[in-house]
């Protein structure tokens, strides 16, 4: 990051020397980067409308509208010794902004933008150097590199303020990747790290998968692949994982995330000269793990992400800034899940510290030896301030808790020796009873939840339970995890056969009239049960019988004429909404005459 967080703004230009550029002005590719054409009439300052302008264009890559200006055309101007400001200058709508120069400068400048959202100027904001160069075999132009690109949020208006040196070919770039359907439907996945599910655990043996994150693909943030120019490379070795923040403004949504990825992915390949993007892993402020540079996330992927240590590292880049941000708890948990899987697959401590040989970085010289964190900060190989003083601070937090996945992943799974069951009848009322089965450790201890329909019942947590009235029409099942001391916990879900039945109540009322019998049948639901009972009675008085259908759990039926004596009356019930299925009887006299 520059080292000029803050600072003088020094003297704005008078108003009247505001450039105006009228018509259409082709530039000159710079690179391979494809500088687009673009059209300047340059607004009037803060107060302008966004119209006109800095106008970018979709034609080179559709869904990104971009644009790579020359700084000298965009109406910079000295404000003080080796120091230059633009006038605010009206744009095209843009999400993202950076600097790209020759590679010949003695030295990077010192760059901080501000831009207009919704009508407001933001503050100052730094744009830290990219430390990096094109990776050997890619047959992108090398001759160029630049700031990182930030994201600043959907904007129409821009000024730029540099110190120290106007680079030769310096060029503001601003890009704008346009919202997919797809964005707004990536799945929330985090935190990461928080847990070990025991949905993994189960069934899998392997420490290290035990411990992979879920981690969201390149084709799910929208990458195209023939933006890339060159197959992966991969390194030989595995020491180090270095963290770094991208400077961005820290409120975008969850949404914003695939684009923003996308803006970085094409700033990296089109604009700077590189292969791919530069991080292996890209992480949000909301837990969420992003695949980021090609070539797979189990292997040994070289990235550009870290001046000098590229050749025995990975690269994770948290999406935010966090000199001024405090991170959100969910992004340590998913930099040390990361962490924690990538260094169990080639045996790395994160308490440790790693002797590394550097390439040549703006701190350590080429074939320099080096002492190193296994689990360092990008600004402990590289003159910057990223990650940012508040994610440098959590990196021991990071590494603890890294150490602690490893440690509980690397446990010896629990086996079932014979598996839990549950006896009783599922039914109102009912008892049911778990059998917690034996693992193979002689101290340990179960826990139970019972289950409705898959959701936990809140207090029922022993090894009995009585079916209440919530659960008929619904299925029951029980977890019951093993725990013992130095294993890892082995859960088993264990189902209960069927739906939960109940029995209704069945009134049988009789009224006899003359040599007559009327029956009237009401069907009772159990106290707490809502439902009403459906289906039908069937009906037997002295052995004629009639089906009836229940209406509102009541049903009826007339006898013709019957024979003088004692006559029986039977009701069968039988259910087509889960009830048992239930009967009564009775007996009536029939007069003479």
């Amino acid at each position: 990051m520059t080292r000029d967080a803050g600072g003088s703004d020094g003297a704005l230009p008078r108003a009247g020397r505001r450039p105006v550029i009228k018509g259409a002005v082709a530039l000159a590719a710079f690179g391979t980067a494809g500088a687009a054409g673009v059209r300047l009439t340059l607004g009037q300052g803060a107060s302008g409308t966004g119209r006109g302008g800095l106008a970018l264009s979709s034609h080179i890559q559709p869904g990104m509208d971009t644009l790579e200006v020359p700084v000298a055309t965009a109406g910079v101007q000295s404000v003080g010794l080796s120091h230059w400001r633009s006038n605010p200058l009206d744009a095209s709508t843009f999400t993202m902004i950076g600097f790209v120069w020759a590679t010949n400068s003695s030295q990077a400048p010192s760059v901080r933008v501000r831009t207009r959202r919704a009508g407001t100027w933001s503050s100052w904001w730094p744009l830290p150097p990219a430390h990096e160069a094109a990776a050997a075999g890619s047959t992108t132009a090398s001759d160029h590199t630049g700031t990182e690109l930030v994201w600043v949020g959907v904007s129409d208006g821009v000024q730029f303020d540099i110190r120290g040196v106007l680079a030769p070919q310096m060029r503001l770039v601003l890009l704008y990747p346009k919202p997919l359907p797809s964005d707004a439907n990536v799945p929330s996945v985090g935190p990461a790290g928080a847990s070990i599910p025991s949905t993994v655990l189960e069934g899998t043996t392997n420490a290290t998968e035990r411990l992979r994150p879920s981690i969201l693909s390149r084709a799910t943030w929208g990458a195209d692949e023939s933006w890339r120019d060159s197959a992966p490379r991969y390194n030989s070795a595995f020491q180090q994982v270095h963290v770094h923040h991208t400077a961005s403004v820290n409120d975008y949504t969850a949404a914003d995330v695939p684009a923003i990825i996308r803006g970085m992915y094409r700033y990296h390949t089109r604009n700077l000269g590189w292969s791919d993007l530069a991080y292996n892993f890209v992480v949000d402020r909301f837990g969420r793990v992003w695949e980021g540079r090609a070539g797979g996330v189990a292997r040994r992927v070289r990235g550009a992400h870290t001046l000098g240590f590229n050749a025995t590292s990975a690269g994770v880049a948290v999406i935010g800034n966090f000199e001024v941000g405090i991170p959100d708890p969910r992004i340590p948990n998913a930099v040390a899940a990361i962490a924690a899987w990538k260094l169990s697959r080639w045996s790395g401590d994160p308490l440790a510290q790693a002797r590394v040989v550097s390439e040549g970085s703006d701190k350590f010289a080429a074939g320099r030896s080096v002492v190193l964190p296994v689990i360092d900060g990008h600004r402990d190989t590289n003159d910057t301030a990223c990650p940012g003083s508040h994610l440098y601070a959590l990196l021991p937090q990071i590494r603890q808790r890294t150490r602690a996945l490893m440690d509980e992943a690397a446990k010896t799974l629990l086996a079932v020796i014979d598996p839990a069951g549950v006896s009783g009848t599922a039914e109102l009322g009912g008892v049911l009873t778990v059998t917690p089965g034996r693992v193979d450790a002689t101290d340990a201890t179960f826990t139970y939840a019972w289950m409705r329909d898959g959701t936990a019942i809140p207090g029922a947590t022993s090894p009995t339970y009585t079916c209440a009235p919530a659960d008929f029409g619904r299925t029951l099942s029980v977890s019951i995890t093993a725990s013992a001391p130095g294993r890892l916990p082995v859960t088993q879900v264990a189902p209960v056969g069927g739906r939960v039945t109940a029995r209704p109540t069945i009134t049988l009322t009789t009224r006899v009239r003359g040599r007559r019998v009327g029956v009237k049948v009401v069907l009772i639901a159990p106290a707490g049960v809502q439902r009403v009972p459906s289906g039908s009675v069937r009906i037997r008085i002295a052995g004629r019988h009639a089906t009836k259908s229940l209406v509102d759990g009541v049903a009826g039926v007339r006898s013709p004429r019957l024979r003088p004596g004692m006559k029986s009356v039977a009701v069968v019930y039988t259910s087509d909404n889960g009830y048992e299925t239930a009967s009564a009887s009775t007996t009536v006299q029939i007069p003479k005459s």
